[in-house]
């Protein structure tokens, strides 16, 4: 029995898996005792849905003593790994998977060429430890390993994980094409997704995800919410709750839900334990999507205060998603400056995903246009928009008040087409907070004098002091405005009339 069991593990786990369980449990614990490996194997197949059951809230699983083969090692790393993974210690879960890549590269080709048709399985529980855990990029290498080597020795149901989670992987990174690829990479993977198996398997649950994503930044809402209910839910795949919620939150805000959705966020995290909600890549997610639901609400201070917690998220990514958040948050507290010192080095960056290059060309278009610097928001606005369009990305457009749409998209309506026009048009209109700018209380009545266009003298004489004075106080106006004259500053009283109050 245990000759078949690891002679045809890749097609039991595929096609017949309620065997393959029936089966393993079976083994005497005697012969389990002498084979650590069938321990890990055990552990593993039950912690598997079958037929819509849910999987278990923690896996835990005890570390065998003694220790065999190359396969039992590598079983034992991994158990212990995903245990640690389960209990929300990603430093440790990490440490074991090091250390599992580093056993199989001090060993012979001809030891894991025994041991690689059962390989994949156990790089698919390295790869979701290096993701959850933060480790993006590594996560994403460690995936395409894993479906390169299942797909060579026909794990259909691994391969189609390993694309999915490539997917999602891009699809957050702003990556669409990428993404897309990878999509069909699973559609092709042969991997049996009736309605029965996709609703039972978390296989496809990161594949659902990254549709749904990518349906959102274009605005299809219909199919973007088809795509999420099509996913196994969060009962079924529990791990994935962080991604779950955060493809929830972007569809909610794009499609004018932000405030019930944040709502829903806080509600969430109360039910998860610190260590899960808090660090690795679900503390990066549920940051990210709470920062963009409070900016969508026009809640800067909060989005600020959110914003804070990313800098010990640990994450790392080719990309710096927070910086864009941070340049937002700027603008919409009225520092167009710093919004654009935040922005501009981005451009330069090699790694920059199309996604960040249209947000960075955005940030820099709003903020030109706010100081007054039309030629250049309008130049930065045209290779914006010409990404847009390629990319499927007209959810980046719903970042601008309407003002600011009413301005930067007039000339362009046929690149966008009739629908998103439409939606743009006549779909929810985010809320914008009143820009937070430290003017004193001196500063807000020449303020008020500048806009009725008095001159600086006569400014000097209704207020009784020196002309100098004055000049010195529309300086600090300006600067705080992030303006360079009269008439950027009165652009900027008619955007927030509050500044003169």
């Amino acid at each position: 029995m245990i000759e078949v069991i690891e002679e045809n593990w890749g097609v039991l786990t595929q096609t017949n898996h309620a065997l393959l369980v029936e089966s393993i449990n079976a083994l005497p614990a005697g012969v389990l005792a002498e084979n650590p490996r069938l321990v890990a194997a055990k552990t593993y197949v039950n912690y598997l849905p079958v037929n819509g059951d849910a999987r278990p809230l923690r896996f835990q699983h005890a570390a065998t003593a003694g220790r065999g083969g190359l396969l039992d090692v590598l079983a034992d790393l991994t158990s212990r790994s995903v245990t640690a993974r389960f209990q929300g210690n990603p430093a440790e879960a990490v440490a074991l998977v090091r250390e599992a890549h580093q056993t199989i590269a001090e060993v012979s080709d001809d030891a894991i060429a025994a041991i690689r048709p059962v390989l994949p399985d156990i790089r698919l529980q390295w790869a979701i430890t290096l993701e959850l855990a933060g480790e993006l990029v590594d996560a994403n290498r460690a995936y395409e390993r894993t479906f390169d080597e299942a797909v060579t020795f026909d794990n259909r149901r691994i391969a189609a994980k390993a694309a999915g989670s490539l997917a999602l992987n891009y699809a957050l990174g702003g990556n669409r094409q990428a993404a897309e690829q990878w999509l069909n990479r699973q559609e092709h993977a042969g991997f049996d997704v009736s309605a029965d198996t996709l609703q039972a398997d978390t296989i496809l649950t990161t594949g659902g995800l990254a549709r749904a994503l990518l349906e959102t930044n274009d605005l299809r809402f219909a199919e973007a919410q088809a795509a999420l209910d099509a996913a196994p839910s969060v009962e079924i795949d529990r791990e994935t709750w962080a991604l779950r919620l955060f493809v929830e939150s972007t569809l909610a805000r794009a499609a004018g839900h932000a405030r019930p959705q944040l709502a829903r966020v806080g509600a969430t995290l109360t039910t998860q334990p610190e260590r899960h909600r808090t660090t690795g890549l679900n503390g990066w997610l549920t940051a990210m999507a709470t920062t963009e639901l409070q900016l969508a609400l026009g809640d800067v201070v909060a989005a600020n205060r959110t914003l804070t917690q990313l800098g010990g998220s640990g994450v790392r990514v080719a990309t710096d998603p927070p910086s864009i958040l941070r340049a937002w948050t700027a603008l919409r507290r009225g520092d167009a400056r710093a919004a654009l010192v935040l922005a501009a080095p981005g451009l330069s960056e090699p790694l920059t995903s199309p996604r960040i290059t249209a947000e960075l060309l955005l940030i820099l278009a709003t903020a030109s246009l706010m100081l007054g610097q039309t030629d250049e928001a309008r130049e930065h606005f045209a290779a914006c928009l010409d990404l847009i369009v390629s990319e499927k990305m007209a959810i980046i457009l719903l970042r601008l008040t309407p003002a600011e749409r009413a301005t930067l998209l007039a000339p362009h309506h046929d690149a966008l087409g009739p629908r998103l026009v439409g939606l743009l048009d006549s779909g929810p209109r985010p809320e914008t907070a009143a820009p937070v700018v430290p003017l004193t209380e001196r500063e807000r009545v020449v303020l008020r004098h500048l806009v009725q266009g008095e001159s600086l003298a006569a400014i000097a004489g209704a207020e009784h002091v020196s002309p100098n004075t004055v000049k010195t106080q529309v300086r600090s106006i300006y600067r705080k405005l992030g303006v360079r004259d009269r008439e950027g500053a009165i652009r900027a009283v008619t955007a927030a009339p509050h500044l003169l109050t």
